[in-house]
């Protein structure tokens, strides 16, 4: 009788930046491939929100796949505390 692996194959995901910076998972392919773009929900300081990332380079690392992935801000909750980019400082 012959086994095989039930478990489809997976990739680790390595947040590089961001809310998420230094934070890795692992992940399944879809269709054989990694995730190009990721919503993650996370609580930073004490504040919940939803990020988006894209799929950067990727490297084999021990026969493992390891995919890099960059914060999208423009499509992301912004933070208490983060400043607006469009907005204009206002000096008393």
């Amino acid at each position: 009788m012959s086994t095989s692996s039930a478990e489809p194959a997976r990739y680790v995901a390595e947040y590089v930046d961001g809310p998420l910076e230094g934070t890795t998972e692992h992940r399944y392919l879809v269709d054989g491939e990694p995730e190009q773009h990721l919503t993650q929900m996370a609580l930073v300081d004490g504040t919940e929100g939803i990020f988006d990332y894209v799929a950067g380079e990727s490297r084999e690392l021990n026969g493992e796949r390891y995919v890099q992935f960059h914060f999208d801000p423009k499509d992301s909750d912004t933070l208490q505390g983060q400043a607006d980019p469009n907005e204009e400082s206002r000096h008393l």
